[in-house]
């Protein structure tokens, strides 16, 4: 058994289709849309998030473009025992955005009611300048530096320990103001 954790498995394309349908639905992207941003048929589209196509490295590489996600992500595979309730440290899946935040995946996939997820922020670092809102709540402990969390019009200046929790149809924004990085622990639903 111990072997069969470290073993170098063939890709499992039903394993990688799931993850695309994830990240396709959690991105709010439609199979149409999919076809628009990658120049793939719908048809072809569905086929591999259900297993019963195989991607080119090309179409990887601009499914994972579109999905704002770096390609290795199709290639984190954990053993099939551990699949869906296990997240190995060196398998989590990364988003890194241009603004200087990277999120990592701590739930065992991108499907599911509840997700954790680690956000790092640089100095300075920040969700916009424009607040946003969407379905579902938040909550997260800043484990790290200091997290500035505007809620509507109102604004909190966390440090490391503190927690929050929130609705996430209230106008919100946040960001680093300190000279370090910042960790956060979020916990969020996602609303369908």
């Amino acid at each position: 058994m111990h072997s069969e954790i470290h073993e170098n498995t063939p890709q499992d394309p039903v394993w990688l289709g799931k993850q695309i349908r994830d990240l396709r639905k959690m991105r709010k992207l439609s199979l149409e849309d999919m076809q628009q941003l990658t120049g793939r048929s719908v048809g072809f589209l569905s086929q591999l998030e259900r297993g019963k196509s195989q991607a080119t490295v090309t179409d990887l590489s601009k499914i994972a473009s579109v999905l704002n996600v770096p390609f290795s992500v199709f290639f984190s595979q954990a053993p099939a025992h551990e699949r869906g309730v296990v997240v190995r440290q060196h398998q989590r899946p990364q988003l890194q955005y241009a603004n200087g935040v990277t999120d990592e995946l701590l739930s065992p996939g991108f499907d599911g009611g509840l997700q954790l997820m680690l956000t790092t922020f640089a100095p300075g670092a920040s969700s916009g300048a424009q607040p946003f809102e969407h379905g579902g709540d938040e909550s997260g402990m800043v484990i790290k530096g200091q997290l500035e969390l505007w809620i509507g019009d109102k604004c909190y200046l966390l440090s490391a320990g503190d927690s929050f929790s929130y609705a996430s149809d209230q106008p919100h924004r946040y960001c680093n103001p300190g000279s370090t990085d910042t960790q956060v622990i979020w916990a969020y639903t996602v609303s369908n």
